[in-house]
């Protein structure tokens, strides 16, 4: 910039608070009664007794302190200390004078600033700060102390040395591992999630492996020191679903899924079979669909234990109303509302209309049930990521068609897929036919008709009421009083005995006149005890 006349100096100019030589070479600057630090030896003028002193050799500069070459006395006169300061300081510029044209070296732009390691202070006491002063790493501080690092490998928080992207924990529990500290991931969300956006909200884990095949999928991993202890993980087997699995390590260092919740939401313990009771594998299985399967190999599978007092153990339900319940009192246990039932079937696997309560006598043929068995193979994978081959028996219901019997093989279409099953029939050895009962005072007398069995699986099975109580179909017209023997009548109804001695052929005893319902044959039904 050019000027009329001399062109100004410029640095930061200061005269010091006047000094009184003593017998000593050591003085204090001052200025204004405020200790100053001159930029080096060279940037001061020092004036003892009239002469301008050599920098150096006659004063030397430490901090605040001007040593002189040797001890002054009382009869010395400090003249006058000029503090030069910077000499190339221009002071402070205008407001928008400094633009990047004036900048140069690695200053270029306001956007590429190098510190060279330096640390930039953010507040006003100097203890939060960014700095780079280990070459590829980037520590952040407040309150002087490193709160996170970011390095080539990943960012630590809390963590000095992460070892993979993100970091969270310190690593000083004595070897014991890391020691977590909380990590808290807050958002407001309308609802638990969107599922038009397919948003659940909070920290999400994705594999970004756009293929839709089998095991594609993200979790979490939980370690103690070096060694996975137990994760969750979801896997895609196609587009669009997934599933989560929930994975330990378990004694002798095992590591194996142990629940799992399917696309479907069926929650699999132990097992990856949705009937495990059915199909001989260990496991529990509770189906979304409310259905529940348990299965333990050699012990008991199902314990129930009420506590503070008596009552129900189990409440049985139909329509939302209770029917039964099993209860206890003390040391007794109670099956209320109880009719123990048989499985029965006619010979010609017929379904007649059969009216509730109706007589029927056993005959000599027994029933008989088949099933398909065939094994089906799974795939999942350890660890390791190696597929690891499970195969179940799988066994089906299975009515046998004409020239078929036990032990044949034939094709079956299992979920889309043909396999070769085995017809095996079901080793049954207390399930007789049944016939309505046609013989007068009949000594094997089965039972009362109840109702059909709508999941026969292809099967006309019936239920064949045979202890508890239950209703009798009395013939029309009979005279009953509580506590009469009843005996078939020959027609499928019963009549009541001539006298009370129990025999062969009683099997019933009336506990009420009250008629429950009359049939359009005059018949009608009571309730009785059953003694068959």
């Amino acid at each position: 910039m050019p000027y009329i006349g001399r062109t100004p100096l410029v640095g930061a100019y200061q005269k010091c608070d006047a000094l009184n030589a003593s017998a000593t070479a050591d003085y204090t600057l001052q200025v204004s009664s405020t200790n100053v630090v001159p930029e080096s030896v060279n940037h001061m003028i020092v004036s003892l007794n009239g002469v301008i002193q050599s920098p150096t050799t006659a004063y030397t500069v430490s901090g605040a302190t001007l040593s002189f070459a040797s001890a002054l006395t009382s009869n010395d006169t400090i003249d006058f200390v000029i503090l030069l300061g910077n000499v190339l300081d221009i002071g402070t510029p205008s407001d928008g004078t400094v633009t990047s044209a004036k900048l140069s070296g690695a200053l270029v732009t306001p956007s590429t600033l190098d510190v060279n390691g330096n640390e930039l202070f953010l507040d006003a006491d100097a203890d939060t700060s960014i700095t780079a002063d280990t070459d590829d790493e980037i520590d952040f501080k407040t309150g002087g102390s490193d709160r996170a690092i970011i390095t080539s490998t990943g960012l630590g928080i809390g963590n000095a040395a992460p070892s993979v992207t993100l970091s969270v924990g310190d690593d000083d529990d004595g070897g014991q591992g890391v020691v977590g500290k909380k990590a808290l991931i807050s958002q407001t969300l309308d609802t638990t999630y969107n599922t038009s956006s397919d948003t659940f909200g909070g920290l999400h884990l994705n594999n970004n492996n756009s293929a839709t095949d089998n095991r594609t999928g993200t979790g979490l991993t939980f370690t103690h020191g070096t060694g996975g202890v137990a994760g969750i993980s979801s896997t895609s087997t196609a587009s669009s679903r997934a599933d989560l699995r929930f994975i330990t390590r378990g004694a002798g260092d095992t590591i194996a899924e142990r629940m799992t919740i399917t696309d479907d939401g069926n929650v699999l313990v132990g097992t990856t079979d949705t009937n495990p009771s059915a199909n001989n594998v260990a496991g529990t299985a509770i189906l979304s669909s409310g259905f529940i399967s348990v299965s333990k190999s050699g012990d008991v599978g199902l314990e129930l234990c009420r506590k503070t007092n008596d009552g129900n153990l189990i409440n049985f339900r139909q329509e939302g109303t209770i029917e039964g319940t099993i209860s206890v009192s003390s040391t007794t246990v109670s099956y209320n509302g109880f009719t123990g039932t048989h499985w029965s079937r006619f010979t010609d696997n017929s379904k007649p209309t059969i009216l509730r309560g109706t007589v029927l006598e056993t005959l000599d043929e027994m029933c008989d049930w088949y099933n398909l068995e065939f094994n089906v193979t799974t795939t999942t994978q350890d660890e390791d990521g190696n597929d690891v081959i499970n195969t179940i028996t799988k066994k089906i219901p299975h009515v046998l068609a004409d020239g078929q019997s036990n032990g044949d093989v034939i094709t079956y279409n299992h979920e889309g897929t043909d396999v070769q099953a085995t017809i095996v029939k079901e080793g049954d050895i207390k399930h007789m036919k049944a016939k309505v009962s046609d013989t007068t005072d009949a000594k094997n007398v089965y039972g009362l008709f109840v109702a059909y069995d709508l999941d026969g699986e292809g099967y006309n099975d019936f239920y064949v009421a045979s202890v508890g109580s239950f209703v009798v179909r009395i013939k029309a017209d009979e005279t009953i009083a509580k506590g009469d023997l009843l005996q078939s009548n020959g027609d499928g109804t019963a009549k009541v005995q001539s006298d009370d001695n129990v025999k062969s052929s009683s099997f019933a005893k009336i506990l009420s006149t009250t008629k429950i319902e009359t049939y359009d044959d005059g018949s009608f039904i009571v309730p009785c005890s059953l003694r068959c």
